[in-house]
């Protein structure tokens, strides 16, 4: 077993032990372990045989529906450091940024109008349905386009990847997690992401925005005084709808393990939680990459990988100058929420140009899909995160989508805005 998953269980221990039982419970929020994070891998990414310049664009959502992308627009964030770490390496990286206003139109407008502007590829740092309009878009100006958030394959095609997980491996690692729990009647709670893939509930339960909380919890707190009562509650749906239901239910104080899509991963859940007067304290269960801040704690490749991510992240914040992908606020104002699913994304465009280049200049012409097939990229390569093989459309293996849990612990890795908002860190789940 590797130092990292000794200093993970570690840390689920003094999670326990502050808990007392029901939900696990991190409570010392204030306290900065005294662990230091892993040395860094060089700050700097260098890309062999790359062009000396790339332009490449970037599509956020900054307003939406529920589950039509605006949760992760700070998350994207994670672009300009791979741009900066990719410009520090010899490859001066623009990022050209669009706001898809979460719609289906908007999201075709947004790749033609960076298309226009010459972008040799396009991030799609956003999530939901009207992302159909950004992968025809981007086919028919046949320039690639990587969606690090979105996690339904039907919407992937001909030049588009997925980069974060996919639906099948998100159902998998659920399900995995709850077996491992010895959790075996859990209630799912749909707030609009219906069913994960692979997981068989206990009993269901649709809840919508307007539905009166209380009733919820009266049929959850029912639940558990029947014969066979539930011992588990998992939560599925867009990161807003997660925190109300989770506020609702730590209301009623019940003694349920939650667990969550990883929507709830994003920093809306996060902000909505805080507005609905929720507690971060309650230790939540997802699944996900372990790619986040207390991954820098190990000593393996993973904890370095990490580790670069998040000096490169400091580096950029300590700029005054940097503002955010859209220019409108300092860059360490939101530096908190940059994530490293964005960051290599990035990367990975770096290399999957790179590719198309290079067998452009070998053979004349090359089809573009062709050449990024072959691409095969890990931490060796500047990522943050598990490995990507575009050898299929999801580039993520499904082993790269993990059991996680959530603490409130401010770990002390990043910049901190002038006015800090509460964060919540993802821990790989012993």
């Amino acid at each position: 077993m590797s130092k990292r998953h000794w200093i993970v269980i570690a840390v689920a221990v003094v999670v326990l032990l502050a808990g007392g039982g029901g939900f696990l419970v991190w409570r010392n929020a204030s306290a900065t372990p005294k662990t230091d994070p892993a040395p860094a891998q060089p700050v700097a990414v260098a890309v062999p045989g790359a062009p000396a310049e790339l332009k490449i664009g970037v599509l956020v959502t900054l307003a939406s529906r529920p589950g039509q992308g605006s949760e992760w627009k700070f998350a994207a964030e994670g672009a300009q450091v791979a741009a900066e770490r990719l410009t520090m390496g010899g490859v001066k990286v623009t990022l050209v940024t669009v706001d898809d206003k979460g719609s289906e139109a908007g999201a075709q407008r947004a790749v033609e109008q960076l298309a226009d502007q010459s972008v040799v590829g396009i991030i799609a740092a956003s999530q939901g349905s009207h992302l159909s309009g950004a992968v025809k878009a981007a086919k028919k100006a046949k320039v690639p386009l990587l969606l690090p958030y979105e996690p339904d394959p039907k919407l992937l095609g001909d030049l588009a990847w997925a980069t974060g997980p996919q639906d099948s491996a998100i159902g998998a690692a659920l399900q995995q997690s709850l077996t491992a729990a010895n959790l075996k009647r859990t209630l799912l709670i749909d707030v609009g992401g219906g069913t994960p893939d692979g997981v068989d509930p206990d009993g269901k339960i649709t809840f919508e925005p307007d539905d009166d909380p209380k009733n919820l919890v009266k049929v959850v707190t029912d639940r558990t005084k029947e014969k066979k009562p539930i011992d588990s509650v998992l939560i599925s749906g867009p990161a807003v709808q997660q925190a109300a239901v989770v506020q609702a239910l730590q209301g009623a104080d019940l003694t349920l393990p939650l667990y969550l899509t990883p929507d709830a991963t994003s920093p809306a859940f996060t902000a909505a939680l805080v507005e609905a007067g929720g507690s971060l304290s309650t230790s939540l269960a997802s699944v996900g990459p372990d790619a986040d801040d207390a991954a820098a704690l190990g000593a393996d490749e993973t904890g370095k990988a990490v580790s670069a991510f998040l000096a490169a992240t400091r580096m950029l914040a300590g700029d005054p100058e940097r503002t955010t992908l859209l220019g409108d606020q300092p860059f360490a104002e939101v530096a908190d929420h940059a994530d490293t699913r964005s960051h290599d994304a990035v990367i990975a465009m770096a290399y999957a140009i790179t590719a198309v280049t290079t067998r452009q200049s070998q053979d004349g012409s090359v089809d573009p899909e062709t050449a990024i097939a072959g691409l095969k990229l890990d931490h060796a390569s500047g990522l943050a995160g598990p490995a990507l093989d575009f050898s299929g459309s999801g580039a993520l293996a499904p082993d790269g989508v993990i059991g996680l849990r959530s603490s409130d612990q401010d770990l002390g890795l990043r910049p901190g805005a002038s006015d800090p908002a509460p964060r919540l860190i993802w821990f790989a789940a012993p």
